[in-house]
């Protein structure tokens, strides 16, 4: 739903939300191709641990080095935040809690998603470790 040219906040926090609760599903299933499917095509950068990663093929591998052999992923993500930057790009930050093997680690992420004809796609992932 929009107003005047501006999409409405609830309906864009709650369009990112579901994004963040499929990516969540899908590494729950340890399910890398399908986590891919909510990042840009085209573009894509990802900033974490100082590694500078550009694209969805050098981030699959990337996650497949450092996460592949787990028995358990599961991540969730808590006090998201959305802003809306124009019609097609939003950001977001939350604090996202990353339990693998039951060893839990916190971060602070910052996306900056775009609107593609399929929904909302990852454009930037920055992830901090704390």
């Amino acid at each position: 739903m929009t107003v005047g040219n501006e999409r409405d906040p609830h309906l864009l926090k709650a369009e990112i939300l579901t994004v963040y609760s499929a990516i969540c599903d899908a590494f729950a299933d340890l399910d890398f191709d399908a986590v891919l499917e909510y990042f840009a095509d085209q573009g894509m950068v990802k900033i974490s641990q100082g590694q500078l990663i550009r694209g969805k093929k050098d981030l699959a591998e990337n996650w497949r080095q450092r996460v592949g052999n787990v028995a358990e992923l599961r991540i969730r993500m808590e006090n998201v935040e959305v802003h809306r930057i124009d019609d097609n790009h939003a950001w977001a930050t939350a604090d996202e809690y990353i339990s693998v093997d039951g060893q839990e680690r916190r971060a602070i992420v910052s996306n900056i998603f775009v609107l593609q004809g399929s929904g909302w796609k990852i454009l930037l992932d920055h992830t901090s470790y704390v």
